[in-house]
């Protein structure tokens, strides 16, 4: 016990001498930093220039409906310079067209004079003859082939029963334009309201002051306004002429009868009627109308300013072209009708071509 003594003692004392014999000095506070300076400002980086997106819009093929309205007047009798006579120069024009475009353009036929009796040769125009339809050139070629030309010229009376038609028949399916071809020799008449003794008369040989000679007065005015109601209402008529020898002033009614009916000849110089007087031509004719409603042809949606409208074919962006050789242009800026013309509508034919239509970021 006493030898532990000693031992005991120390330890007491080590102890006491961690817990009060040690002074350990206060926390020692940092030395203050100088304030840093503040960073001097950095101009604001310019703004991005904005990037235009044109916007896309929808599109697709455009298919259309086609009544011929074709006139069978007596002077379609009449010999062509190939000695053909009108009639037959027509209806040999159609047949080597109309079959090309069979599966694509919905055609119908209306003739006019419509069935004649003895005491009036201006027949009766209250119907057509064939609605438009797919597959119907056989139809339309041998309603045609059993015609023989008699009469007058009812142009007015014909145009008003496709009228009719289209008012009462909605476009159905893809169709998305109806339109006319009106294929005359002559200035339209039997107008019964007319005076024979002060109109323009259409027959020069006999004149229209006879009993019953007004219904050969020219009918132009109630006919060019008939024309130019059908195409407000969307229904244009594509006018192919033959001035014959009913007065000299036939021309004038036939490019007002054109440019009335919404789709008159473009180009510079010329007549705004389609002008035939043998099959090469009527064909010629037949052929450019009938192209244009099946080939290369789209709509989309209107547009609030059409100048900003762009197309594509293949990815590359092609000019608008209003003479229609190569590029696209409106030919319906209502409805959103587009065309492409020339090597631009032969580009857009080949595999891959892809045309797309946008709108905007033009300057």
């Amino acid at each position: 016990m006493r030898a532990l003594l000693p031992t005991l003692v120390a330890a007491f004392a080590l102890g006491c001498g961690a817990k009060t014999g040690l002074l350990v000095p206060d926390a020692i506070s940092p030395p203050d930093v100088a304030d840093v300076l503040d960073a001097p400002d950095v101009p604001d980086a310019p703004d991005a220039p904005e990037v235009c997106l044109a916007q896309p819009l929808p599109i697709e093929r455009f298919a259309a409906e086609v009544i011929f309205v074709i006139d069978r007047s007596g002077s379609m009798l009449e010999r062509t310079r190939t000695g053909l006579t009108r009639w037959q120069a027509v209806t040999t024009a159609l047949s080597r067209v109309l079959p090309a475009v069979d599966r694509e353009l919905l055609v119908g036929l209306t003739q006019f004079p419509g069935a004649i009796t003895s005491g009036n040769q201006c027949g009766d125009n209250s119907r057509i003859e064939l609605a438009p339809r797919l597959l119907n050139a056989r139809n339309v070629l041998a309603s045609l082939g059993r015609t023989t030309p008699t009469g007058g010229t009812p142009t007015f009376e014909a145009l008003r029963a496709a009228q009719a038609w289209y008012r009462t028949n909605p476009p159905s399916g893809r169709v998305r334009g109806r339109y006319l071809v009106l294929a005359t020799d002559g200035g339209p008449n039997c107008n019964a309201a007319l005076n024979g003794a002060t109109c323009p008369c259409t027959n020069v040989n006999t004149g229209c002051n006879l009993p019953r000679g007004n219904l050969a007065c020219l009918d132009d005015n109630r006919t060019i306004g008939l024309l130019g109601e059908l195409s407000s209402a969307g229904v244009a008529t594509f006018v192919i002429g033959t001035p014959g020898e009913d007065g000299g002033s036939l021309p004038q009614t036939l490019d007002r009868m054109a440019i009335a009916g919404g789709r008159p000849r473009p180009g510079a110089g010329v007549s705004r009627y389609y002008r035939a007087e043998d099959v090469d031509e009527f064909a010629s004719a037949f052929r450019t109308i009938t192209t244009e409603l099946v080939r290369c042809r789209y709509v989309t949606n209107p547009v609030d300013d059409p100048a900003q409208v762009s197309v594509r074919v293949g990815g590359r962006d092609v000019p608008r072209d209003p003479t229609r050789a190569d590029g696209w242009d409106w030919t319906a800026v209502s409805s959103g009708e587009v065309v492409l013309f020339g090597p631009t509508c032969e580009a857009s034919q080949r595999a891959g071509s892809e045309v797309s239509i946008r709108y905007g970021c033009q300057p």
